[in-house]
């Protein structure tokens, strides 16, 4: 687990999103309703967009696993977002999800340093 943070991992995802890889992979997931995600877009205003980007909230529930996931969708072009995940070992809570959105600016701010979004532009969406 990072040092003192709610998260046990993150990972830098690209364009594709971690629901994609769970499907992909065959594991079966939850997605939750959960009322956290509009107050984070509320007091997040500054780094989240309700009309642009997207918060998910859920839980892997194949036999064993036992982790839950927010995944943040970050538009960065028209046609593009840019998906990070954090992984939890409980269902995270306002103030957690708070806590890892400020998180998350930095650690997509570092993976797209040197990205050429021309050259993702060119290749066509996904």
């Amino acid at each position: 687990m990072p040092a003192d943070k709610p998260y046990i991992e993150h990972r830098f995802l690209g364009v594709r999103s971690f629901i994609d890889y769970l499907s992909e992979a065959g594991v079966s997931y939850t997605l939750f309703d959960d009322p956290a995600i509009e107050v984070l877009f509320a007091q997040k205003c500054e780094i989240l967009n309700r009309g642009r980007d997207s918060v998910l909230i859920g839980a892997c529930t194949d036999e064993g696993l036992g982790v839950y996931f927010a995944q943040f969708g970050i538009r960065i072009t028209e046609s593009f977002m840019s998906h990070i995940v954090f992984v939890f070992d409980h269902h995270p809570r306002p103030d957690e999800l708070a806590e890892t959105a400020d998180d998350m600016e930095p650690l997509v701010l570092r993976h797209l340093d040197g990205v050429d979004i021309g050259e993702i532009l060119r290749r066509g969406s996904h």
